[in-house]
């Protein structure tokens, strides 16, 4: 194929190429005049990446097109950004791009930062054929109106897809956004829920299996573990003892390690064990990756399996000579003017290895890190919490089953898949060992305080409130962000009212009749997208098609009480928002009603004869969640049924809600300044959108002193939090996905009582952060509670003889000795490196990552400079 060269002169993008390109692509918009909307910054490069679509064989690659791009590799967080095609090696398979100026500040070559031009693999290039948003809501829109029935109807309902979608009234969620209308075999919906997992080899290789197929097509999805049987159990069949749960769920966590998503990203996984299942502790605990949270539990519980369990996982690794030697130099330095050269923190770090004579460190680092992990709690647990009760470790008495019990066993337990039902069903039940149930909630909410796992599901109230115990199912677990508990082999698919266009933010009130129609237009929307995806689980097709899920959530919650002069958090400020959520809810569930007359009703609730549907609609109306709606939803549904089992939820919308540029989900900025990349790689603060707003309508107004009703997430107290997310789940019927911050030196008691607050609010979970906890410095430590600076020291190093070196060779040399102890130190070298070159672990403080920082190798950690500054 013939080479292009670059010419004397930029080439800028070819927009009537582009045109002609898509002329390839039936299902592809062109461009046209009235479309405006390009987005800017990271929302700009978060449609192209993510949901714009792509000539993915870049059979139309040509000069002038604009492409995205890997700029800076990391297996981490590789930098992306968005140049022009300036010319095309085919056989050397390079192209040259001109990569757009806001982009530049992450390449590392000056050149190449100063002109922009680079040279990258054809490969590694993908054409966005939609640049504009228009051209992703219309091909949404004509694949979602595409399922109506006529032509009539297509043309209608494409009109009023394309309208929503346009506007971004309503914004679906990514899986939408990129699959809808594409002509792709991929999956639109964002969430799934496996079933229990099977109590056998079998049964557990053909889990894997299902799991690995969901995260192939880029679903996530969430597995309740609680039927595998615990650790030491007999297992007849093999004339041996189980390894345990946690093994096994160890197992299906690491398939997020090895599937990736459409080929660019991971899965994503959620993994629960019950409260009463024995291996919860075990649970617990073998995900803590923090050495000093594990020092914690050691020295402040009183149950001997908590310690017992956080000892295995702890591992102690002691100073080499050479170590000793050169850490006794570093901590000598504390006298010295500047010391040293070295910062307080390094100083303190070698002062606390002399006085442990070692580093601790955890055994088997990678242990469920392919999932997040949440343990499910019972009523009856918090219960025996608030009563300060023990608390049993139950589960099925499987060592003493005659043949018959068992063989009920493997078929029906991993149906049943709760400890209590399985009892009331009359089988033998083996308790295992108690503990207190205040004992264990410490556990839990250390854990969660410190190293944000596991999460916390209450299943009892999620059981109580859904809607599937009408047609006799219940929820197993959520997806992996919380937000859907739902039912064995469930889905959902997920999308979002931009509620910051629901204002009228001249009179500072709601539009709610503009509400009300983007509420009845997505709900439409959204039952389509259940017919219009593709199915590769027939498990997942006939759940999907019985009940009919949908998960319409918010974005721009903060955005809409600033618009109407509303505090985040205040008394005020909740009563608008019950009546927004009240509003969203009942016009849902009044739109699934005339869907119902249209379309039938979602087949779970049509029974073989008409007693037995009115039966299941009578069940329907009796669920929890539905005694909190109007008695005329009751009766239209009575009347006609209801095309969908569930409607609501408040999903994260990190993505899409950054791409429209408003608050995500339902909660408020986290701050209203940020830095964007300039000129060369510096950065340049700028008001978040709507406060540039505010100041462009209030000249008067002072950037730095703004009204309070711009409250950002750490300023709320966390009740306000917890009272945001329990006014809005009366609303919902799934559940919500937010995050209640608590400012630093929250304790874990203060951590226990935001929980319960959720619990008793009907909250179905939640995730406390509390600031700087995930720095675990603030436990203290035995040896440590006389201290005076706990932030720092760890423990008071013991005044010794300390022969201080004052040549820097020589104190360079103590380093060179340590690292080559490293490499030749059992069980660091298949892991890490421990080193001064760029891309070793610090030997100084073990954590932070060596950098050329400034010219200089620094670990960016402690910052220790092991190259020029000793």
């Amino acid at each position: 194929m013939e080479t292009n060269i670059l010419p004397s002169e930029t080439i800028k993008w070819n927009l009537q190429g582009l045109n002609n390109a898509i002329k390839e692509f039936p299902q592809v918009t062109p461009v046209t005049p009235d479309m405006k909307i390009t987005h800017s910054g990271v929302s700009r490069m978060v449609m192209l990446d993510r949901y714009a679509f792509k000539d993915t064989a870049k059979k139309t690659l040509t000069i002038g097109d604009m492409v995205v791009l890997t700029v800076k590799p990391d297996p981490s967080y590789p930098a992306r950004g968005i140049g022009i095609v300036q010319s095309l090696d085919w056989e050397k398979g390079q192209a040259m791009i001109l990569l757009e100026e806001e982009y530049r500040g992450n390449l590392e070559n000056e050149e190449e930062r100063l002109t922009g031009l680079i040279t990258r693999n054809i490969d590694s290039l993908d054409k966005p054929l939609e640049i504009y948003y228009e051209q992703i809501a219309h091909r949404n829109a004509i694949g979602l109106a595409e399922i109506e029935s006529d032509k009539e109807k297509q043309q209608s309902s494409f009109q009023a897809f394309y309208d929503q979608l346009s506007t971004m009234n309503f914004v679906p969620a990514g899986r939408v956004l990129y699959g809808a209308g594409s002509k792709t075999d991929v999956t639109y919906f964002n969430c799934y829920v496996m079933p229990f997992v099977p109590d056998s080899r079998e049964g557990i290789a053909e889990h894997r299996k299902e799991v690995m197929e969901i995260m192939s097509r880029g679903g996530g999805v969430g597995t309740n573990g609680s039927t595998l049987r615990p650790r030491n159990t007999l297992a007849r069949g093999v004339n041996g003892k189980s390894s345990g749960s946690v093994s096994w769920l160890n197992d299906i966590a690491q398939l997020t390690h090895l599937v990736e998503q459409g080929g660019s990203r991971r899965g994503a996984q959620m993994i629960m064990l019950a409260d009463w299942h024995p291996d919860i502790i075990e649970f617990i605990i073998s995900k803590m990756q923090n050495p000093r949270i594990l020092r914690y539990l050691i020295e402040q519980t009183k149950d001997e399996l908590i310690q017992k369990l956080a000892q295995e996982k702890l591992k102690f690794v002691p100073l080499t000579p050479n170590e000793q030697i050169m850490h006794e130099q570093i901590a000598a330095y504390q006298k010295s003017e500047n010391f040293g050269g070295f910062n307080a923190d390094i100083i303190e770090h070698s002062k606390a290895l002399l006085r442990d004579k070692g580093a601790y460190e955890v055994h088997n680092e990678d242990f469920l890190t392919g999932a997040n992990i949440s343990v499910t709690i019972t009523s009856e647990f918090m219960e025996a919490v608030e009563k300060d009760q023990e608390w049993e470790l139950r589960f099925p008495d499987v060592e003493h089953y005659n043949q018959e019990e068992m063989d009920a066993y493997n078929t029906q337990w991993h149906q049943v898949g709760d400890v209590r039902d399985w009892e009331a069903m009359g089988y033998a039940v083996r308790t295992y060992r108690s503990i207190p149930a205040r004992e264990l909630w410490k556990l839990i909410n250390i854990c969660a305080t410190y190293s944000a796992e596991p999460g916390i599901f209450f299943i009892d109230n999620a059981n109580n409130d859904t809607n599937a115990k009408a047609y006799g199912q219940k929820v197993v677990a959520t997806n992996p962000c919380g937000e859907q508990p739902l039912a064995p082999y469930s889905v959902c698919n997920l999308a979002a009212i931009n509620l910051a266009n629901m204002a009228n933010k001249e009179e500072q009130t709601i539009d709610f009749a503009k509400l009300k129609e983007t509420v009845r237009v997505g709900v439409r929307m959204q039952d389509n997208v259940i017919d219009a995806t593709p199915y590769f689980l027939e498990a997942n097709r006939k759940q999907a098609l019985g009940e009919r899920r949908i998960g319409l959530g918010v974005m721009g919650l903060a955005d809409l009480l600033i618009y109407t002069n509303q505090r985040y958090g205040s008394a005020s400020g909740n009563q608008l928002i019950d009546k927004v959520f009240e509003t969203i809810a009942v016009t849902a569930y009044e739109t699934s009603i005339e869907l119902a007359k249209e379309k039938g009703s979602f087949p779970f609730l049509i029974g073989s004869t008409d007693e037995e549907t009115q039966k299941l609609r009578q069940n329907f109306i009796s669920t929890g969640y539905m005694q909190k709606m109007p008695k005329h939803i009751h009766q239209g549904i009575l009347d006609y049924g209801i095309r969908n089992s569930h409607l609501l939820t408040v999903a994260p919308t990190g993505s899409t809600g950054t791409m429209v540029g408003v608050a995500t989900g339902l909660e408020p900025y986290f701050a209203f300044k940020y830095y964007r990349s300039g000129r060369l790689g510096k950065f340049i603060e700028v008001n978040a959108g709507i406060v540039q707003e505010y100041l462009d309508r209030h000249p008067e107004a002072d950037a730095d002193h703004l009204p309070e009703i711009f409250v950002s997430a750490m300023e709320l107290k966390p009740e306000e939090h917890v009272d945001v997310q329990t006014t809005i789940q009366r609303w919902v019927d799934s559940s919500i996905s937010k995050t209640v911050n608590a400012p630093k030196g929250y304790t874990v008691q203060q951590v226990e009582e935001i929980y319960e607050r959720l619990y008793s609010g009907g909250a179905k979970g939640g995730t406390v952060y509390v600031d700087g906890s995930r720095d675990s410095q603030v436990l203290t430590l035995k040896a440590e509670e006389n201290e005076k600076d706990q932030n720092i020291a760890l423990f008071e190093v013991e005044e010794q003889e300390i022969r201080v070196v004052d040549e820097v060779d020589e104190l360079r040399h103590l380093v060179d000795l340590a690292e080559k102890d490293h490499f030749t130190q059992s069980g660091h070298t298949d892991d890490v490196v421990y080193g001064s070159e760029v891309g070793d672990t610090c030997p100084i403080c073990r954590k932070g990552i060596v950098e050329d920082i400034g010219g200089c190798n620094t670990c960016t950690n402690c910052n220790a400079q092991l190259r020029c500054g000793l």
